[in-house]
Order: C-alpha cells, then sequence, then structure tokens
C-alpha cells in the first residue's frame, strides 16, 4: 500500500505531461533516439526495465539512475554514416542514501557538406552539429520503488542557424529481487523549442516507453520486454509503402522489441534482441534477413566496466554501440 500510495501521483503526472506533449507536429532533435548504451541496444532498444551498473543506464530511464553504482563515470561511442561523429558522457553519484543525481552529454557532428545553390553551384561548405546535456536526479520512494527526471538543454547548429529545445525525462522503475522481476515506465523528451530554425517551431520526439524484465530462479538468463511510442497509434507514425494499407495487428507489432542477456560468469554477459518495428521499416523487398536483430557483450570489473553491440539502425549499414565505465 505504501508503494501504492508513491506510484499513483507519479503515474498520473507522468500521462498528464504526456497528453500535453502530444501535438500533431512535426518532430525535431531526432538524434536523441540514438542509443547511448550498449547493453540496452542489445537488448532490441531502449530497454527501460534492464536495470545495470552501468552509468549509461539512465539516459533510457532517469530511474535507473538508482540502480547505478556511485561515482561511476561513463563514455560512449557509436558508429554511424560517413563522417558524423556520436559520442557522449555521464556521471552518476548518491546523495544520501535514497538519492542519486547525474550529468550527462551528448554530441553528434555529421561532419561537412556542400553548400548548393538552386542550380546547383557549390560556393562552399557547411558543418552540421547537435547536442544535449543534462542534470538527472532519482530517488527511491521504497526499497522497491525509484523515480526519476532529467533535464535537457537540447542544442543544434545546421551552417548559420541554430535552435535550441529543453526537454525533460521521466521515469519510474520498480524492482522485486526475490522474484527476479523488475517493471517501469518512461516519458522521454516533454518539453519544445525555445529557439527554431527560421521560427519554424517543432515538437520534440517524445517517447513513452514501457518494459517489464524478468530474471529465472537459480538461472542466469534475464527476459526482457519493451513496448514503445505508446501514443503512436496511427498508421502515419509508421512507415508503410506507399499504397499500403496497415491493419491494427501491423501497427501493433511495431511496438515491441524483445531481448535476453546471459551471465556467463559473474562478470560475463551476452546479450541479443530484436526490435520489430526496426525489422519490419528497415527491411527491402525480399528477405528481411537479420534485420532489426541486435547482439553484444560486456565485461563487469571491479572498478570498469566494457559493452559493445551492433545493431541496424538505418536502412544503408549497421552500426556499433561502445560503453565504458569507471568508478572514481
Amino acid at each position: 500500500m505504501k508503494a501504492k500510495r508513491h506510484l499513483l501521483p507519479a503515474v498520473a503526472a507522468m500521462l498528464f505531461l504526456t497528453e500535453a506533449s502530444a501535438q500533431s507536429l512535426q518532430s525535431s532533435m531526432e538524434f536523441l533516439k540514438y542509443p547511448v548504451s550498449a547493453h540496452q541496444a542489445a537488448l532490441g532498444g531502449q530497454a527501460v526495465s534492464a536495470a545495470d551498473r552501468s552509468a549509461s543506464q539512465f539516459l533510457a530511464n532517469p530511474a535507473l539512475l538508482s540502480e547505478v553504482e556511485s561515482g561511476m563515470v561513463g563514455l560512449n561511442a557509436m558508429t554511424w554514416i560517413g563522417n558524423t561523429v556520436i559520442a557522449g558522457a555521464q556521471y552518476g553519484n548518491s546523495l544520501g542514501e535514497r538519492t542519486m543525481y547525474g550529468f550527462s552529454a551528448r554530441y553528434v557532428d555529421y561532419g561537412s557538406s556542400a553548400r548548393t545553390l538552386p542550380d546547383a553551384t557549390v560556393t562552399g561548405t557547411f558543418s552540421s552539429k547537435d547536442m544535449a546535456v543534462g542534470i538527472s536526479c532519482s530517488y527511491m520512494f521504497t526499497d522497491n520503488l525509484s523515480g526519476g527526471a532529467t533535464g535537457n538543454l537540447i542544442f543544434s547548429h545546421y551552417a548559420s542557424m541554430t535552435a535550441a529545445s529543453v526537454g525533460i525525462d521521466l521515469g519510474l522503475y520498480w524492482n522485486n529481487p526475490d522474484k527476479g522481476l523488475s517493471l517501469a515506465i518512461a516519458a522521454r523528451n516533454l518539453g519544445g523549442q525555445i529557439k527554431a530554425f527560421e521560427n519554424e517551431f517543432q515538437r520534440m520526439p517524445f517517447d513513452l516507453t514501457a518494459g517489464i524484465s524478468w530474471k529465472m530462479e537459480h538461472s542466469p538468463l534475464r527476459l526482457t520486454a519493451t513496448l514503445d511510442g505508446l501514443t503512436d497509434w496511427d498508421e502515419k507514425d509508421f512507415y508503410f509503402p506507399d499504397g499500403h494499407v496497415a491493419g491494427k495487428g501491423q501497427i501493433l507489432r511495431r511496438h515491441f522489441s524483445f531481448g535476453a542477456d546471459f551471465m556467463l560468469t559473474d562478470c560475463l554477459y551476452v546479450a541479443g534482441g530484436c526490435n520489430l518495428r526496426t525489422r519490419d521499416e528497415l527491411s527491402g523487398d525480399g528477405s528481411k534477413g537479420l534485420t532489426g536483430f541486435s547482439a553484444g557483450t560486456g565485461l563487469r570489473l571491479s572498478r570498469m566496466s566494457f559493452d559493445l553491440s551492433v545493431g541496424k539502425y538505418q536502412i544503408s549499414h549497421s552500426s556499433m554501440v561502445f560503453n565504458f565505465a569507471f568508478r572514481l
């Protein structure tokens, strides 16, 4: 009953902000969807219920900051198209017995592009960059239930144009170690632009995600299922071929991702997953092959950890996500 008293007001606040954010406007700041945690990416996407001591976990769900080891510093990098550079850093530490605080930074440099006039005349080059910096806090309401929030300042600079946004992430995480069960919900990218390119304001790439993870008793196997985009139920929210009429089942399956991780030893795991939306939308004509599948591994030492995953997040080729974390 005590947990319910804490949980209900928090859920109500998240749903209210979710409704306020659901505008039928074009989304911007899409780089915020890029995976930061290699472990979560290996499990099929933003696995908001899969806790880990790695400092990168709370970028998907700020409530997971309560599970991060105190004094952890994390660094992440991701391979992408061409000369694009994607990197970031995180830090988490304790503030009393039940409170954790953290900082994060994300940076995307898309490299240089040709500046071309309408008549195809090339007049030089220009650069494009995105960046986000955030401060996070989590609090353990009970021994099993924690909540968290992140405030982000987001900047974009394309050629001579700049844009700025303020974003908020909210999350809840419930864990029962005796049953090996954890449940979570996260509302990411609430907020909006305070400065837009050419005054054309767009909404943030809002995402409401829920997840469940279950570790079998006396087994090193943990299973995870995640549902994202829980405010998106219209055909236009997804990619379908021209002329295709999507059924409810086709829309429903694009919300799901599944994953499993297996502890080979106390310090080494392997993980794999599948994102059904990626599998449906990035597959070309004919066989889908391994599109939508992801895999990864991680090593946990006493004061540091390493994580690596590979998956297909855009149609041309696969990308890798790498994490390195160490405890101060």
